[in-house]
């Protein structure tokens, strides 16, 4: 239960932290990124695939822009490798 608690208030922080202005919200944004796999893992393991997978979903709308930035740099290394 604490995990799923967690995962609510990481949502609602990382909604409060979007709302600072873009150049104090850096470091907490990354902080909060930072943070987002660990929380992922640890629903995935008490909850289940279903609500980590909620998570996923929630944390790539609110970090759209670094999830496309990994996508693309991801993208150009498998076509250098190809």
């Amino acid at each position: 239960m604490v995990t799923l608690l967690l995962g609510f208030v990481w949502v609602i922080l990382v909604s409060m932290v979007a709302m600072i202005p873009y150049p104090q919200h850096r470091p907490y944004a990354l902080g909060m990124l930072l943070l987002f796999p660990f929380l992922m893992v640890a629903i995935w393991i008490e909850w289940g695939a279903v609500p980590a997978l909620v998570l996923l979903l929630g944390g790539l709308s609110i970090y759209r822009y670094p999830a496309m930035f990994l996508a693309r740099w991801a993208m150009r290394k498998l076509r250098c490798r190809a």
